[in-house]
């Protein structure tokens, strides 16, 4: 049986690499986007869905039951980025950062769970960020949503499985993406942390460009779907990014913090 994946955030970047690589492979794929620009994209059935409205996705996730019948994998991997430093940053785009990348989660996950309970199975990945597990300078906002939803899928995953879902969470570096043009920016172009932060921001757009092709991170995330057993996490990136995970695990947190100081300038 061809099994059932919906996307959230499939109109660019990540999604909708991701979209299209499991589109080829054979499986049916339902996209969203908040204002798609028609119903199919190269094979995959676009939804209009907001994940900060309740209501867009019920409505969303009720419209793809309804014709496909089931819902068999969802990716939670609509988000947004942000950066500044804490003392200037703006509260009501912290807000909406944490809206769509926390509580857009738990939105989706409370409108696909009661038809993956009734059919008595299902998986759910959240794109996550290695940022979730280091606090990254000028990043706060964005580390703790992804922390947070990090905790989310720790605590799911108990309550999910007696129903025969499986959760986990992708701790994903730097894609290449077009995420460069869409991230928040928000500080004192004439305050104290003017200058580092404008050095940082550019290495972070640098890294961004740099970063792994989304089509490959789009198959390494692919082959999890089939996999019998999902761990908790799983990380996708260049080396020295998922090495850093092992890093702040075995350094004492003056080393790391050290090490992190110089790589991030």
């Amino acid at each position: 049986m061809t099994q059932t994946i919906l996307i959230t955030g499939a109109s660019s970047g990540l999604g909708r690499a991701l979209a299209q690589h499991l589109q080829a492979a054979g499986y049916r794929v339902f996209g969203t986007s908040r204002s798609p620009k028609s119903e199919w994209a190269g094979g995959v059935r676009m939804l209009q869905m907001d994940v900060c409205d309740s209501q867009s996705v019920q409505q969303a996730v009720q419209a793809l039951v309804e014709e496909a019948g089931r819902l068999d994998v969802l990716i939670n991997n609509a988000g947004i980025g942000i950066a500044g430093p804490v003392e200037e940053v703006d509260l009501e785009e912290a807000r909406r950062v944490f809206d769509t990348n926390v509580f857009g989660v738990v939105r989706v996950c409370k409108a696909v769970l009661p038809h993956m309970r009734r059919q008595r199975g299902g998986r759910i990945f959240t794109i996550s960020s290695i940022g979730s597990r280091v606090g990254l300078p000028y990043r706060s906002i964005y580390c703790s949503s992804k922390a947070a939803v990090d905790l989310i899928t720790e605590s799911l995953r108990p309550e999910a499985r007696p129903f025969g879902i499986q959760v986990a969470g992708i701790h994903a570096g730097d894609v290449r993406t077009n995420i460069n043009a869409h991230r928040i920016k928000t500080y004192r172009p004439d305050g104290p942390y003017a200058g580092p932060f404008e050095r940082t921001y550019a290495m972070i757009d640098r890294e961004v460009e740099e970063g792994m092709p989304a089509a490959e991170v789009a198959r390494e995330i692919a082959r999890l779907i089939e996999r019998p057993y999902l761990h908790p996490f799983y990380s996708v990136g260049k080396p020295l990014q998922r090495l850093s995970l092992i890093l702040k695990r075995v350094l004492p947190g003056s080393w790391f913090e050290r090490l992190l100081r110089w790589y991030t300038g």
